[in-house]
């Protein structure tokens, strides 16, 4: 992490701590502290978090973790995941509230729960100030080659050795034998930063291939946006 980033993150975190005890100090009334809380039910939910446990959450919702961090496959399924080195707090708004964690987001970590219209909109320009400033998160799957299809939706990286690349040239599937002896299709992506000259030699090769990984009718393909030999 370079200098500017850190002292970045170090402001922001600070700065979302004075929120924090403001609210718990002075505003108690428009307040409660829970640990049976539920994120299932809320609407445009975006999540903020140095690290995610396996917490119901609907689909669409978007997620922002610390870069490094892992994020349980059911997750993974249902939210659009970035991720940056700046994330300091741990926190959840909705339409009509925020949920302030005590801790990392997991079940039965305590909450302050507010509707103080107020703190919503801070914390959502927080939100998506980092928002524009994160990455892509990218699941690796090497340790997790037996249920790879739980990450569907997602953008990941795996090795494998690859077969047929040549068909990649003509809009074809190339396939990617996996270390577990498992095969999926491999296709490129629009956005792709792949050769199509230099993969020819990839041919029975072991490679790494990023991209989005897409589960359909028992088929897994992955979307390649790069490939790599290793």
């Amino acid at each position: 992490m370079d200098l500017f980033s850190a002292i970045i993150g170090f402001i922001t975190g600070m700065v979302l701590t004075m929120i924090a005890m403001e609210y718990m100090l002075y505003r108690s009334q428009r307040n409660i502290i829970a640990k049976d809380w539920d994120l299932s039910g809320e609407k445009d939910l975006r999540i903020c978090a140095t690290s995610i446990g396996d917490v119901p959450i609907p689909y669409d919702t978007r997620l922002i973790v610390r870069k490094g961090s892992s994020v349980p496959p059911e997750i993974s399924r249902r939210a659009l995941v970035k991720e940056t080195d700046n994330v300091n707090m741990n926190f959840a708004l909705s339409e009509d509230r925020a949920y302030i964690f005590m801790g990392p987001i997991s079940r039965g970590t305590p909450a302050v729960i507010t509707t103080d219209e107020s703190i919503l909109e801070e914390l959502d320009r927080v939100f998506r100030t980092l928002w524009e400033t994160s990455e892509k998160h990218i699941y690796e799957l090497s340790e997790v080659l037996d249920n790879i299809e739980n990450f569907s939706g997602s953008f990941v990286k795996i090795s494998g050795r690859l077969l047929n690349p040549e068909l990649l040239r003509h809009g074809h599937e190339a396939r990617l034998v996996l270390p577990n002896g498992k095969v999926i299709s491999i296709s490129i992506s629009s956005d792709s930063r792949i050769d199509e000259i230099e993969i020819l030699s990839l041919h029975g090769v072991f490679v790494e291939v990023e991209g989005l990984l897409k589960v359909s009718g028992g088929k897994i393909l992955l979307e390649a946006t790069s490939i790599r030999r290793i």
